[in-house]
């Protein structure tokens, strides 16, 4: 029995469990290569909270083109592994891919992605997290004396700020509701002393590792239960009183009419450098939808990677160069153009996921030209990418020179304009 139980602690150990799910992802990963090198068909995967956008995507795209691609959702652990040994021709992550090297990272940041295995980053959206509770019994939020509507709980900054100590200590639960906000709720004696049912994602999530590298600043935490999947970290939210968790920006319509949660039950955010309290959201009165907050600061990008030196590379090029296209969502956001589901900005923006502009932050940074990357051309600094890195519009245009990328101020990699 002795034997037994030490085995177990063993496995159960965090870095023991990461361990084997690196293992299995890579067994899966083999098979899949397996059957996908017998066909024609191209084969990604990755990220949970990015397969409900892929699964419309390339349905649109098997209609436009013929395609099929088929989207493996096992984790962004999974992409990484996939990506490099070629069983997937792409993958995603939701989460950031770093551009310069660090030690301990295991080549996962995008030069050493290239300098070892072939592999480009590139982002196609962004997404917000939702911190997301259920009050315990005994206790209710505040109301606006104007509105007389319920007032969202607060955090302070995160990343480090004070949002971090407290949510540090709701997860080692060392705090009662009550004591964490207590100027922000009305609670019997019985809700003020219950302790927090906390809720973390499964090892290899790419929301998890945000959670933990942008929230909480730790990778060691107490948690009640893992969720495998946004889907499953939801339906415990609305089920147990006294929980919290975290979840994409794709579940708040669910959560602003599930019954037992409400949209009061997403929290508002005070930033670093901005003392005005921020909801994820901005509420369209006349549509009647939840629209992206651009202020509002826990927002991670969706990442892409792609083997250059994959069987269906350039196939996948074709795919991915439609699904970065800029021009759509630009023309919506700044003339007013309706998206069509021809547009892949149409489908992000059906999953609760932010498209990307020319102009946006994100697609300058991860998606513009070698020179741009290299330089730090503007107002953004360099990211440590050497001339030996291609962007993935670098191959898009040497691919397919005349391609209607619709971006007019690339300008490739031998004529950049400061």
């Amino acid at each position: 029995m002795k034997y037994e139980k030490k085995l177990w602690e063993e496995i159960t150990n965090h870095r023991m469990m990461t361990i084997i799910v690196f293992v299995l992802i890579l067994v899966i990963a083999i098979v899949i290569w397996t059957v996908s090198t017998a066909s024609n068909v191209i084969v990604a995967g990755g990220s949970t909270s990015v397969a409900p956008i892929m699964n419309d995507i390339t349905e649109q795209y098997k209609k436009k083109r013929g395609e099929d691609i088929v989207y493996n959702a096992l984790g962004s652990a999974a992409a990484l592994v996939g990506a490099q040994n070629g069983s997937y021709a792409f993958g995603f992550l939701s989460k950031d891919v770093n551009s310069t090297p660090k030690s301990g990272d295991n080549g996962a940041n995008a030069q050493n992605l290239w300098n070892n295995k072939h592999v480009l980053r590139f982002v196609f959206a962004r997404d917000y997290i939702l911190l997301t509770y259920h009050l315990p019994n005994g206790c209710s939020l505040k109301k606006d004396p104007l509105t007389n509507k319920p007032i969202p709980l607060n955090f302070s900054a995160f990343f480090g700020g004070d949002g971090t100590k407290l949510i540090q200590k709701i997860y080692d639960h060392n705090i009662t509701w009550g004591a964490a906000f207590k100027d922000q709720l009305v609670c019997s004696p019985s809700g003020r002393n219950s302790g927090f049912y906390t809720l973390t994602r499964e090892a290899g999530s790419g929301t998890r590792d945000f959670f933990e590298s942008g929230v909480i600043k730790t990778k060691i935490y107490s948690t009640d239960q893992v969720a495998s999947s946004n889907g499953a970290m939801y339906q415990t939210l609305a089920t147990t009183p006294g929980s919290i968790g975290y979840l994409s920006f794709s579940f708040i319509e669910r959560v602003a009419s599930d019954p037992q949660l409400g949209i009061q039950a997403v929290a508002s955010v005070t930033g670093a450098s901005n003392p005005k309290s921020e909801l994820p959201y901005v509420y369209d009165d006349t549509a009647k939808t939840y629209d992206f907050n651009p202020d509002y600061s826990l927002v991670r990008p969706f990442t892409g990677i792609v083997n250059t030196v994959g069987k269906h590379f350039n196939k996948a090029l074709e795919f991915i160069a439609w699904m970065l296209d800029p021009k759509p969502y630009d023309d919506y956001k700044k003339r007013g153009i309706p998206l069509a589901p021809d547009d892949a900005a149409y489908w992000y923006i059906h999953e609760g996921d932010q498209p990307l502009t020319h102009d946006d932050i994100y697609f300058l940074k991860y998606n513009n030209n070698t020179n741009f990357a290299i330089n730090g051309n503007g107002t953004l600094p360099g990211w440590g990418m050497n001339k030996k890195y291609l962007s993935i519009w670098d191959y898009i245009i040497r691919q397919n020179p005349d391609y209607d990328h619709n971006y007019p101020v690339y300008k490739g990699t031998d004529e950049v304009s400061n």
